[in-house]
């Protein structure tokens, strides 16, 4: 889709919603540009997000997805699938407001589960006794965080068609409330 009036497309949301898988289709759908801020940190560091978490801490990795944020900015025509900690820091939030329209991402905490497994190679679960209520403890400390979006679309019962389309269609009949 060539609309030079559309912003790029950001994608938040907890891990395991689709923004990886989604923003991957989104993007070749409309010839544009697909980036996933998680695999930008992997290259630029050389390893892993869990290895990242286990070697230099949550902080170090929060900042490399500040930074990357911070340098899709000035590019047009992308579909960006972020961390689902990146709304948790208000500069990330400031970033993305600049240049991209927010869609958020969600789905029923079971089906996250569902989605995420093996919950060993996911930082956040790895080590919870219960990982199910280890999604529902992190879902509501991010609710807030998460409420920063334009738009929102539950991804529980969709296929990933189904859900391309919709954010498709979000996006095309959404009315900007700040300039670009």
């Amino acid at each position: 889709m060539q609309d030079d009036t559309l912003p790029n497309v950001a994608l938040i949301g907890f891990m395991g919603t689709g923004k990886s898988l989604l923003g991957r289709m989104l993007a070749q759908r409309w010839g544009w540009r697909f980036v996933d801020t998680d695999t930008l940190v992997e290259q630029e560091v050389g390893c892993s997000v869990a290895r990242i978490f286990e070697r230099f801490g949550e902080e170090y990795f929060r900042q490399r997805e500040t930074e990357i944020l911070r340098g899709l900015e000035s590019l047009r025509h992308l579909v960006i699938a972020t961390g689902g900690g990146v709304p948790t820091r208000s500069e990330n939030v400031s970033s993305l407001r600049r240049h991209a329209v927010i869609v958020l991402l969600t789905a029923k905490p079971d089906v996250i589960l569902q989605r995420v497994q093996p919950v060993a190679t996911r930082p956040k679960l790895a080590s919870a006794s219960d990982p199910l209520a280890e999604i529902r403890r992190l879902l509501k400390e991010r609710e807030e965080a998460y409420a920063c979006a334009d738009l929102r679309l539950d991804t529980s019962n969709l296929s990933p068609t189904e859900a391309v389309q919709c954010i498709e269609n979000l996006v095309k009949t959404w009315k900007p409330t700040r300039p670009f």
